[in-house]
């Protein structure tokens, strides 16, 4: 009993049990039922005003079940069938009320009637499961009414993430979990609406719930978008930004829908432009940084390694990609094959595209590479260089200026291992000079100098 008392959100209601809960323990059971009636009654009335904030049926019902009550006259009968027929409680919960009141009117009356413990808490347990513990009446009221906001151009004021988080949560604020999977079916259906609006606030109200991380959410995303809506290229989008918003989703699910979500990620890696930041939920490395920081890092490799490998030939020179890579040093294998053939490709495109991008990467590189990495990029560079890539000409024509750090573990490099570093640039770039030669053609500039 007291464990239920703790699931009661309301002070006042949770007194009035407590009471009851006396009651039983003193022996006093038609005392416990008698508390544990008006506790529920009182409780109904104050949950469908809520609800009457949003919903006109019960509106009118809480007008009419007050003025009852004012005037002193029996309101619970009104009630429980008003909210039955309304659909505003199922026929379990209305039955439930039914017997409780015919359970009252025989212990509060000298009918003959001495409640039983057994009625006393079944009661109690049955008033607090069913109803106290509960934030709201009716669910399906609450998500249509959602739902039916959703073309509210305002409904999400600002496009921040966590701001849209923060606006999911408080409109959730009375809802219950129970309610999870009509929500999340219903705002997959709104996904696809054709008011801009709508669907607009559908997907950032999906994104927004997935960001909350709730674990009842998080089943509802699974099961009602993720699952079932995985093979629909509508929702691609949609599930790209679940996905970057909580990689935790990606956990539990079955193994078609892990293939199926792949295949998004590959899509939207293939079709990569400079374009779209990688700060953009709906960016693949969003998605691929997010799932890589809440799963296993051997479950992560073995399950995205050809995701990874395509996002690596497209943005190796990418910021976001050499800390995932950081992140989780497993990927190092995979990923300095490709940073090397970008640095050092005879495509004037590519090389540039790299060298273009290297000053920005000198601090994130050096912390990832080793001393004989760096060298080997650096040599990279070089051959881009000797076959015209302008960019790379560049930085190889600034001594390396630009990339102090890289610059300072590839001289480490030679100086440690003189031997093994000419061993690399010959294999690299074809020449065999000493090596005080070739660091002061490429690694000394004139202040260092």
């Amino acid at each position: 009993m007291e464990e239920l008392l703790a699931k009661i959100p309301g002070a006042d209601i949770r007194d009035y049990m407590r009471e009851a809960m006396s009651c039983y323990m003193a022996g006093a059971y038609r005392g416990s039922l008698v508390l544990s009636y008006i506790a529920l009654f009182d409780d109904l009335l104050a949950k469908l005003g809520e609800l009457a904030n949003v919903n006109a049926t019960a509106k009118t019902i809480f007008i009419e079940a007050m003025k009852k009550k004012a005037d002193q006259d029996v309101y619970e009968s009104y009630l429980i069938d008003q909210l039955t027929s309304k659909n505003l409680i199922s026929g379990l919960d209305s039955s439930f009320l039914t017997t409780l009141r015919t359970l009252r009117n025989k212990s509060a009356h000298p009918s003959g009637h001495k409640p039983s413990p057994e009625e006393a808490r079944f009661i109690f347990f049955e008033a607090v499961d069913r109803f106290l513990s509960k934030p709201i009446l009716s669910t399906t009221h609450l998500v249509d009414d959602l739902v039916t906001r959703l073309k509210n151009t305002n409904f999400f004021p600002s496009t921040s993430i966590s701001d849209i988080r923060n606006v999911v949560r408080d409109e959730l604020a009375t809802l219950h979990d129970e309610a999870m999977p009509q929500l999340v079916a219903k705002m997959g259906a709104a996904v696809t609406s054709p008011d801009a609006s709508t669907k607009k606030n559908a997907s950032f109200f999906l994104i927004g719930l997935s960001k909350l991380d709730k674990s009842s959410a998080n089943l509802a995303l699974q099961t009602k978008l993720m699952a079932s809506k995985a093979d629909d290229g509508v929702f691609h989008d949609v599930l790209t930004q679940v996905m970057s918003a909580n990689g935790k989703l990606l956990s539990g699910l079955n193994g078609t829908t892990v293939v199926r979500l792949r295949a998004i990620l590959a899509t939207k890696i293939s079709e990569i432009t400079s374009a779209l930041s990688e700060t953009k939920l709906s960016h693949p490395t969003s998605a691929l940084i997010s799932i890589a920081a809440s799963i296993p890092e051997s479950d992560f490799v073995a399950t995205f390694k050809p995701e990874l490998e395509a996002l690596f030939e497209k943005r190796a020179h990418s910021e976001f990609v050499v800390k995932l890579v950081r992140d989780k040093p497993s990927l190092l294998s995979i990923y300095l094959p490709v940073l090397l053939a970008r640095a050092g490709s005879s495509d004037f495109a590519t090389a540039n595209s790299f060298s273009n991008s290297v000053d920005a990467l000198d601090g994130s590189l050096s912390a990832l590479l080793t001393d004989e990495q760096a060298l080997q990029l650096i040599v990279a560079i070089i051959r881009a260089a000797t076959w015209g890539a302008w960019s790379a000409k560049a930085v190889v024509s600034a001594k390396f200026a630009g990339t102090p750090s890289l610059r300072t573990k590839a001289l480490l490099f030679i100086a440690t291992h003189e031997a093994t570093a000419a061993a690399c640039i010959e294999a690299s770039l074809g020449e065999s000079k000493p090596m005080k030669e070739f660091v002061a053609a490429n690694l000394t500039d004139e202040e260092a100098a």
